[in-house]
């Protein structure tokens, strides 16, 4: 018979017929396993408020993840455009073989979309097959993208099959498409020569350096990057709390049994923790459902195949690892402001107030991390000149993730302030019984009613933060003077590669298409010799004597004349500047007459010559009188001082082989789709030829990109906004469920009690939005001053953020109504 002893009531000593593993187990882990059990077996009720955490971690888990894939979408997406990159010239080029391929490009635009064309010619039976290509299509026959063959079926898309009128005989493989959305086709010739405009490749890719990216945009993107995710770790941090009321009064209940203060807190950490980890399996299904959905959107323009889209191990797993703990965290953060006693749970909130001191640090700090980047050297001023917009050091890369830190900080400085700015507006009580029930709420318990509009202020205080950055970067983009009409009649202006020889024809062949009403051709390109380079010399322009005429004053002209042309430079649109050349026409920069620069009889070539075998020499004739341009003559601006006019027996005709010919096109006024059917003339004359309007602005594409991207995430940050707010709004009607259910029973009337639960939400909220205004409003102005850009603000566009910001909190309040007038039922006092 064997006896135990015991040291004290409710401890035993330990059996030594117990395994090891169980008397070395930490009490830590005990408890928190037991807050595991409690959440898993704590009825429909503690099922329902799982789910709604569940939901609300899963939202932002599920952004998080399509953040954490974006490095490898650029790594894809490189990928894809180095086998892309076919249309290039290496220094030797290769000879002509049975692994050979003439390829050219055929780029065109229908409507606003972009349509990647190829040309090519195998020039053996072991030619490289282009990426996603079974088999060369044959001569006058073409191969295309899906997103290409949806554009030809469409019947409004005549136009379009007008442009490529090639029966297709086949399809092009993800392996050669940048996405889904990308509209491309690949043709086949037997009339391509590198005279004519094509390269000889052996092999699809070539690398291309990337260009170096603006500074400005470099700092616009770090700031984007860090507003549209702010706003997840707040809903994250409120959607760890949520069903916080009623898992205290568990915890009490709890603490009847023998628990202290320290094992409830772990008990509460591990009812989190379920929270956090089925978020955690919520958000992986939502951004596995969201990657399979890609396939089908065109997001700001751009597409990605869902295997593209596949979030880095390493930042997966600290998103695995972080969310969990930031539930927990949370959640003992909050009990520190919790008393749990056996009869009950006190919240240190009614005599206490809240403290700004530390809030009030965390903009500060982030105003400070901006005057660090601010201070830091820069590798953009290396001869230590002024701070300007565009040597500063805020916008290395360097400066960007300081300044990005230092948002990131102001921004949790905003959401800190919120709920002491509510709990000191709502101090003193009056009005209507709904304003006093809804004020006496806030001031018992003003957390839940913050957190539930905290994420949206950190949304728009940051919007306008960006909005405001954004603003100055955009003025050196966007609000350039836009190019002046041009005085003659030619506004078009079309480009035949390897077109030279040919250009009077091709000119004639376009006059004769629907819509054009006057073409002129000339055939332009650098010269260079073997002791100077081509911006040391003049460019020529060779045309016949009617066309010249319309690009200079002539004071006579027959074939074989040459003309020098001096004075202003006439750039796009009819600007005018003297002296040197600005690099928009070819030839000298050095502003002197072309006359002066060589002298007749000297040999030279045309350079960047990329016909086959080399370019032919020939001298230069003398030049018969120098004349004055016309101002605005050639919508492509590029007349002026250093360029000779030569008529065809000028120069010998073998110079114009592999050179291309211009076009330039009058259209008809009143012409629908003008520039589309121009388009459509151009190729049906030459696959090749490429028809453009050099009077539009033209914005630069990199920028246009940032643009449509932190539209597009801003609109999905939004998008969250909404849901959060809704998955919350349900939950807070869910812990006030009882209470409702109280004051329903004793006679109030329910339109008084949904006034109240609506104006706890609108005070927060329109608190919010003060606050969210005024803090997007400074730091807007910091961003602005530390990025040397010019202060401006655009009010509209911060009262439409507000606007929707609004909108959104008062459709989620009103979408959950049904909810909250079910709840009113006396059956609702029922209690488990």
């Amino acid at each position: 018979m064997s006896s135990s002893t015991t040291s004290g009531p409710g401890v035993s000593s330990p059996d030594a017929n117990t395994p090891a593993a169980d008397r070395v187990r930490s009490p830590f882990l005990d408890q928190l396993g037991l807050g595991v059990r409690l959440a898993l077996t704590n009825g429909r009720d503690g099922w329902g408020r799982l789910l709604l955490t569940a939901c609300g971690v899963g939202l932002g888990v599920a952004l998080l993840l399509f953040t954490a894939s974006f490095p490898g979408i650029v790594q894809h997406r490189n990928e894809r455009l180095y086998v892309q990159n076919d249309t290039f010239r290496d220094e030797d080029l290769p000879t002509p073989g049975d692994r050979t391929v003439l390829i050219a490009t055929a780029d065109t635009t229908f409507r606003g979309t972009p349509i990647r064309g190829r040309v090519v010619q195998p020039e053996g039976p072991d030619a490289a097959l282009p990426p996603g290509v079974a088999a060369y299509p044959p001569p006058g026959r073409m191969v295309v993208s899906p997103a290409l063959a949806e554009l030809l079926k469409d019947p409004a898309n005549q136009l379009l099959r007008d442009r490529l009128p090639y029966p297709v005989v086949g399809g092009i493989g993800p392996a050669g498409l940048l996405g889904p959305g990308q509209a491309g086709y690949l043709l086949g010739s037997d009339r391509l020569s590198l005279d004519a405009g094509a390269d000889r490749i052996t092999s699809y890719g070539h690398f291309s350096p990337p260009k170096p990216m603006d500074p400005r945009l470099i700092l616009l993107n770090a700031v984007g990057l860090t507003v549209m995710l702010a706003p997840v770790g707040v809903f994250l941090a409120a959607a760890a709390r949520f069903g916080g009321e009623r898992r205290d009064r568990r915890l009490a209940a709890l603490r009847l049994v023998g628990a202290d203060r320290r094992m409830t807190a772990r008990l509460a950490a591990g009812e989190s923790l379920v929270g956090a980890v089925l978020g955690l399996v919520a958000g992986a299904a939502l951004f596995l459902l969201g990657r399979r959905l890609t396939g089908h959107l065109r997001l700001a323009g751009f597409s990605f195949y869902p295997e593209d889209i596949a979030p880095h191990p390493a930042i997966a797993a600290a998103i695995a690892v972080v969310v969990p703990l930031l539930g927990v965290g949370v959640t003992l953060l909050a009990m520190r402001r919790v008393t749990v006693d056996p009869l009950g749970v006190v919240r240190r909130s009614g005599p206490g107030r809240r403290r700004i001191g530390w809030r009030l640090a965390l903009p500060l700090a982030g105003l400070a991390l901006t005057a660090l980047a601010l201070a830091l050297p820069t590798q953009y001023n290396p001869s230590g000149m002024g701070r300007t917009a565009v040597f500063n050091s805020v916008q290395d890369t360097r400066g960007s993730l300081l300044v990005a830190v230092g948002v990131l900080l102001m921004l949790v400085g905003v959401c800190t302030l919120l709920p002491w700015l509510v709990e000191a507006a709502t101090r003193r009580s009056g009005g209507g019984v709904s304003w006093q029930l809804a004020i006496r709420r806030l001031q018992l318990s003003s957390g839940p009613a913050s957190a539930a509009v905290s994420g949206v202020v950190v949304a728009v205080a940051g919007a306008i933060a960006l909005q405001t950055l954004f603003l100055g970067v955009s003025a050196s983009y966007e609000d350039r003077p836009g190019p002046r009409a041009a005085v003659g009649p030619y506004q078009q202006s079309v480009s035949f590669p390897g077109g030279g020889p040919q250009a009077d024809l091709l000119a004639e062949r376009l006059a004769h298409s629907p819509g054009v009403q006057a073409t002129a051709a000339y055939t332009e390109f650098a010269l260079e010799t073997p002791t100077a380079k081509s911006w040391e010399l003049p460019g020529v322009r060779i045309a016949g004597c009617a066309v010249l005429r319309g690009f200079a004053t002539l004071p006579d002209c027959k074939d074989g004349d040459a003309f020098a042309v001096q004075g202003r430079t006439i750039r796009p649109g009819g600007g005018t500047s003297t002296g040197a050349n600005d690099g928009t026409s070819t030839g000298t920069n050095r502003g002197t007459d072309a006359a002066a620069e060589t002298r007749p009889g000297t040999t030279v070539h045309a350079a960047y010559f990329r016909g086959d075998g080399e370019p032919p020499s020939w001298p230069l004739p003398a030049v018969t009188a120098t004349v004055e341009p016309v101002e605005g003559a050639d919508p492509n601006g590029r007349l002026g001082s250093g360029l000779l006019l030569l008529t065809p027996a000028a120069a010998p005709a073998a110079a114009l082989r592999g050179q291309p010919a211009t076009v330039l096109v009058a259209m008809a006024p009143g012409l629908p789709d003008p520039k589309e059917q121009l388009a459509t003339a151009v190729m049906a004359i030459d696959p090749q030829g490429f028809a453009g309007s050099p009077l539009d602005r033209v914005v630069d594409p990199t920028y246009l990109a940032v643009k449509r991207l932190l539209t597009a995430g801003s609109a999905v940050t939004l998008l969250l906004v909404a849901l959060s707010l809704l998955v919350g709004q349900l939950e807070r009607f869910r812990e006030q469920r009882r209470i409702l259910g109280v004051l329903n029973a004793v006679g109030t009337r329910r339109r008084i009690l949904g006034l109240s639960v609506l104006w706890q939400t609108l005070v927060p909220m329109a608190l919010g939005m003060l606050l969210a205004t005024a803090g997007g409003l400074l730091m807007g102005a910091v961003l602005q001053y530390t990025a040397g850009l010019p202060f401006a603000l655009d009010w509209g566009s911060m009262l439409a953020m507000s606007a929707i910001a609004a909108g959104a909190v008062l459709l989620t309040t009103a979408l959950g109504l049904p909810q909250l007038l079910r709840l009113m039922r006396p059956s609702e006092l029922r209690y488990e």
